[in-house]
């Protein structure tokens, strides 16, 4: 199992729960539907009420970024869910891809881009660390 822990949040995920999906039912212009569902789609879809079959569409629980900022309280500087659409003009979406959002303006990158982006929050995280140690002479 995968654990990360973020600002406070357990999310644990397997490979199962995050691939199998689920048959739910939703409404579209009135009419009661069935959809495959991913498991990591946290819309209650019998609860929603949808114009047209594009407004359709799964999301994930959000990871979020914290950082204590100097004279603030913890602020939110970034998050990240998953999305998908069960119809849209543009392709990408049809599939899971990943929102990053920093407040401003949110980017979506396709999973591939998602797992490159978070190799580089790794590698980023060592870069602040051999920083902060050189700051500390070398310690800690």
């Amino acid at each position: 199992m995968a654990d990360a822990k973020l600002s406070g949040t357990r999310v644990s995920a397997t490979s199962n729960t995050l691939t199998t999906p689920r048959l739910v039912s939703t409404v579209v212009s009135g009419a009661e539907i069935a959809i495959q569902c991913p498991s990591w789609c946290v819309i209650d879809h019998a609860e929603s009420s949808n114009l047209y079959l594009e407004d359709v569409r799964h999301e994930s629980d959000y990871a979020d970024l914290n950082a204590k900022v100097i004279g603030k309280a913890d602020n939110l500087q970034l998050f990240a869910r998953l999305g998908q659409s069960l119809v849209s003009t543009q392709a990408h979406r049809m599939a899971p891809y990943l929102v990053l959002d920093g407040g401003d303006d949110a980017e979506e990158l396709t999973l591939d881009g998602a797992d490159e982006f978070a190799d580089n929050l790794v590698a980023f995280a060592a870069q602040i660390r051999e920083l902060t140690r050189a700051a500390r002479g070398g310690t800690r």
